[in-house]
């Protein structure tokens, strides 16, 4: 699971030497990221989006495609 510092700028510290920057995403185990987003609220989830070009009505039509 992901996470992030919410803010544009700036870094988090959270102690042990553990910092949290702008920009930058984390990768924690589950279970330590839940308690840690609870805890500060500077930290939030970050939501993985699936990779792919499929189909469907959201789909972009992209370069020499004719958009419907």
């Amino acid at each position: 699971m992901k996470i992030k510092y919410k803010h544009e700028i700036g870094a988090l510290h959270i102690g042990g030497g553990r910092f949290f920057y702008a920009g930058e995403t984390y990768d924690l185990p589950e279970d330590e990221a839940k308690e840690l987003t609870e805890e500060y609220d500077d930290l939030e989830i970050v939501e993985e989006k699936k990779v792919g070009r499929g189909g469907g009505k959201n789909a972009d039509a992209g370069e020499g495609k004719a958009a419907e």
